[in-house]
């Protein structure tokens, strides 16, 4: 079997190889038999051809940023995106093309030249692909709704090999479908999406000694429950030169002085150890916490969702917190609200369309040896938070939870998402995903 393509391609041994088969999460060391790593739509198309062909298993790889690490996978022909980096700004229809390899941080510093911005994720490392397909939660979700919700149109590599577009216009159903469903439809190519005017933003970090967690993020839930779609704001309890900390991060998109007005808002009595708040450009606010989850660190995930926040929810996550196994572990709360909630569940694939809180426990190790003692207390505390109510999950944040997870985070859109699985991949090509089972 040789594959021959006009693009690089890196088998194990080749300079390149074991750079381009690493993601984010540290935790996966997986080995693929071919990386091809595309210039083109075409090249996209001729390793999916030459797969089917050859009944080799695909995976893609975008900015390899997810937890599960599912965009490599052993003996599989890997899909590497990252060349395919083009970012067309279009000022007049305030839109953008970009295609799949560029990240949020090189996505955002672009569009700001033309003061125009849209929702992408809260790690400028993070690729828009990954993050967009499963939804794309981020700081102007409030005002903008999600990014898939931004979406305009897509071109893709379909499980034929064949070149399609999907619109409100041309193939629609694929295009409800790619709006939440990940990558179980095809390779996406290009994503046109909607922009926004947006010169700057008020935000920031506020961190507070441990001691005052319960009453900051009491606090903050009482601000959430009634916060202005342009503030969307996140609490988080972490370490940081050795000393336990408490902290509200957050982005007001709106006019100035409101804007200074409702983060003033977060303030205790007692003064922050920081307050690094203030009037910031947005790439400013889209990179602030890259800090916090570098890349190569051993990571894992359990998000469960709350639909408020009680005090004895409140209580029982500042206790679990307390008992961290790592200085690198972060538990952070994340509100979702505004535009992103009021779009109707049937309107995209990504249906989690309410007002809720995600609890993101998420150790960090750099040592092999310390991974049971990690995923223990990550689930541990996950079901210490599921007894007080929580529900489904973002699919963006599940690791390996299995199909009843994957089922779970689209709800009533998962039997749709199901039909329209095998209709557009009956034959599962593309699986190394949160993936959908197929249903004729």
């Amino acid at each position: 079997m040789t594959l021959k393509m006009g693009c690089p391609i890196l088998c194990e041994g080749d300079e390149g190889y074991e750079s381009a088969r690493r993601v984010w999460n540290g935790m996966i060391d997986r080995k693929p038999r071919w990386i091809v790593r595309p210039w083109s739509i075409a090249d996209v198309m001729q390793a999916v051809r030459f797969a089917r062909e050859n009944s080799l298993p695909v995976c893609v790889k975008g900015g390899g940023h997810s937890v599960s690490g599912k965009s490599v996978a052993d003996g599989a022909l890997m899909v590497d995106l990252s060349l395919m980096k083009s970012i067309q700004v279009d000022p007049r229809r305030q839109t953008v093309i970009a295609q799949p390899g560029v990240k949020w941080g090189e996505f955002d510093g672009e569009t700001e030249k033309y003061g125009l911005a849209t929702t992408g994720g809260v790690i400028s490392s993070t690729g828009i692909a990954g993050l967009t397909l499963g939804g794309g939660i981020g700081w102007l979700m409030g005002k903008h709704g999600l990014s898939c919700d931004n979406l305009i149109s897509a071109d893709l590599v379909n499980a034929e090999g064949q070149h399609i577009t999907a619109s409100a216009a041309e193939n629609p159903d694929l295009f409800w479908a790619i709006r939440g469903g990940g990558g179980n439809f095809g390779i996406v190519t290009a994503f046109e999406y909607q922009l926004h005017p947006l010169k700057s933003v008020h935000g920031g970090v506020l961190l507070y000694p441990s001691a005052r967690a319960v009453e900051l993020i009491r606090q903050y839930r009482d601000i959430t429950l009634t916060a202005p779609d342009e503030l969307t704001a996140y609490a988080a309890l972490m370490t940081g030169h050795g000393a336990t900390l408490a902290g509200i991060a957050m982005c007001h998109s709106g006019e100035s002085a409101k804007a200074e007005q409702d983060i003033k808002q977060f303030l205790l009595a007692d003064s922050p150890i920081a307050d690094m708040t203030g009037e910031k450009k947005y790439t400013e606010i889209q990179s602030m916490l890259d800090f916090s989850s570098p890349a190569g660190l051993h990571y894992y995930f359990k998000c469960p969702f709350l639909r408020e926040l009680s005090d004895e929810a409140i209580d029982a996550i500042v206790e679990h917190a307390a008992s961290a196994p790592t200085e690198q572990t972060n538990v952070v709360i994340e509100h979702m609200h505004g535009a992103a909630s009021r779009v109707p569940v049937a309107d995209t694939a990504f249906g989690l369309r309410r007002d809720h809180y995600s609890i993101n426990i998420m150790p960090a190790w750099a040592d092999p040896a310390l991974t049971d003692t990690c995923i223990a207390w990550a689930r541990s505390f996950a079901a210490a938070v599921e007894a007080l109510g929580a529900s489904d999950a973002y699919v963006n944040y599940l690791g390996d939870e299995g199909a009843a997870a994957v089922k779970a985070s689209y709800g009533a859109n998962y039997e749709r998402l199901a039909r329209l699985k095998y209709r557009y991949d009956p034959e599962n090509v593309f699986q190394f995903n949160q993936n959908i089972v197929g249903v004729a």
